[in-house]
């Protein structure tokens, strides 16, 4: 079973489908900073902590005996009146007053929940069996869950956002490189890849406007044996970028 968290436990996947970026390794400790605006909006009408009752009635299937969570999991304090706990899902109030529903069954510990400044974006990561991920769920509309993979790295304009998490175990929540688009009342993946792609070790490192994110790659064959090094080995460059329809590509992003 993959370790769970030493410090902080990791969250949320949800039924629907997104900061300042907290810098973060996927299935490690999360320690996550909080997320920052995208655009303003108002502060949440009411409480979710009863409507719990309007989220589907869910069973937790271990017919295998795979679980090992007994209880619910910890909502934080300061979010006590925006998200409610079962055993099987969280409740999160929309910026509206409804409520969006997320599975959370499968998730053994989650990290510290971040809210975003102007209270649109809450984030987490989550660790479970073999699995790990993080999720930013977007509360405007009818609330919609993105699962992220890693942290995601975003734009400085807040209206994209984009995150890789590929690796040969296929643990990752996302296990792609994938892009997402904020506007005024929701969030959309723009594109999602994950075939096709030399394996070792992939990094978001930024964005050239909103056109085009940097990305960096250590190729397994140049992977130090000592994980301690990888810092500092040499990286390949890569990006994706709009006009050629997010797809990675090797090399820098053109200059504007």
């Amino acid at each position: 079973m993959r370790s769970l968290l030493v410090t902080l436990p990791m969250l949320l996947a949800a039924c629907g489908s997104a900061g300042e970026p907290a810098a973060e390794a996927s299935g490690a400790a999360v320690a996550t900073a909080p997320v920052a605006a995208s655009s303003p909006t108002a502060a949440p009408a009411k409480p979710a902590r009863h409507e719990l009752s309007a989220c589907p009635k869910l069973v937790r299937d271990d017919e295998n005996g795979l679980l090992e969570r007994k209880a619910p999991l910890a909502v934080p304090k300061a979010l006590a009146e925006l998200v409610a706990a079962d055993m099987n899902q969280f409740a999160v109030t929309t910026l509206g007053g409804g409520t969006g529903c997320i599975d959370v069954r499968w998730m053994e510990a989650i990290g510290t929940p971040t809210l975003s400044k102007d209270q649109r974006f809450l984030s987490f990561g989550w660790n479970g069996y073999e699995a790990f991920g993080f999720i930013v769920f977007d509360r405007a509309g009818k609330g919609a869950s993105f699962e992220t993979g890693d942290t995601p790295v975003w734009s400085a304009s807040r209206q994209h956002f984009a995150a890789i998490d590929l690796s040969e175990s296929g643990f990752g929540g996302l296990n792609a490189f994938g892009v997402w688009e904020v506007t005024a009342g929701a969030t959309q993946e723009l594109s999602a890849q994950s075939d096709g792609l030399p394996s070792g070790d992939w990094r978001v490192d930024g964005w050239q406007g909103d056109s085009c994110v940097a990305i960096s790659l250590v190729p397994s064959e140049r992977m130090p044996s000592d994980a301690g090094r990888l810092a500092r080995a040499a990286r390949d460059p890569w990006y994706a970028a709009a006009a050629k329809g997010w797809k990675l590509q090797p090399g820098s992003c053109p200059k504007a």
